[in-house]
């Protein structure tokens, strides 16, 4: 039996024992890097839930490109547009 990773419907990929570990460090990592509003700095938001595909080979092109509305401010950005976490904040 073949094993792999579907990330969107009909796109499949090969998949090792190391694929799954790597992909949630990734994932991790960038959810820290855009986890606050680029107007404000708050961390709460309201986001549209489309699964964007990664491309292992090619991390860094990653773009998450969900619309985000801030809770506190009203701003519209996409969750790529987001900032770092400020320190103080938690999710």
């Amino acid at each position: 039996m073949q094993r792999g990773i579907i990330y969107a419907p009909f796109i499949m990929v090969q998949a090792s024992e190391n694929s799954r570990p790597e992909y949630d460090n990734f994932m991790k990592e960038y959810d820290l890097k855009h986890a606050s509003c680029p107007k404000c700095g708050h961390h709460e938001c309201t986001s549209t839930l489309v699964g964007y595909a990664l491309d292992m080979d090619n991390k860094e092109d990653y773009k998450d490109l969900n619309k985000c509305v801030c809770q506190r401010c009203g701003n519209v950005h996409t969750m790529h547009d987001r900032k770092p976490m400020r320190e103080g904040y938690f999710f």
